[in-house]
């Protein structure tokens, strides 16, 4: 599987089947602490970086097993919301499952009405907030213009 990962363990969500829906590094961030390491392509455009129907397809295939999951999140190597067909993918899980959906986000689209209205579906969202100074968000976050 290219675009699902896990299940894996959290502590804050259980057993997590983690959902990458950007490529390495495609993020509206470029934080200094970011685990996966810099960002390779600083943005804020939507799009559909990865195939929505191959991610469609992966959990359809890996679904049907009837994993013992608590969530199926959106995570992995760059900022989830800057998937364009976030909201078509919430709405497919939710009208075919019964697994809870969480969000890791840094935040920084949540002020869109397109995002907000892809996200209104989601169980939890667990957003960052590093800091509510901009000069040090400027220089901790260094987010896209």
């Amino acid at each position: 599987m290219k675009y699902i990962f896990g299940p894996v363990f959290s502590r804050r969500l259980g057993l997590s089947l983690g959902v990458d829906l950007v490529p390495h590094k495609v993020c509206s961030m470029d934080c200094l602490y970011c685990e996966v390491g810099k960002t390779t392509e600083k943005t804020l455009k939507r799009a559909e970086y990865v195939p929505f129907d191959i991610v469609k397809a992966e959990l359809e295939e890996f679904l049907s097993y009837k994993p013992d999951i608590d969530y199926i999140t959106f995570s992995g190597y760059g900022e989830p919301t800057l998937f364009s067909k976030l909201g078509k993918l919430v709405d497919f899980i939710k009208e075919n499952y019964e697994v809870p959906i969480a969000l890791l986000t840094n935040s920084s689209l949540l002020h869109r009405e397109d995002v907000l209205k892809d996200v209104e579906r989601i169980d939890l969202i667990l957003p960052s907030l590093d800091t509510v100074n901009q000069s040090t968000l400027k220089k901790l976050n260094r987010p896209a213009k």
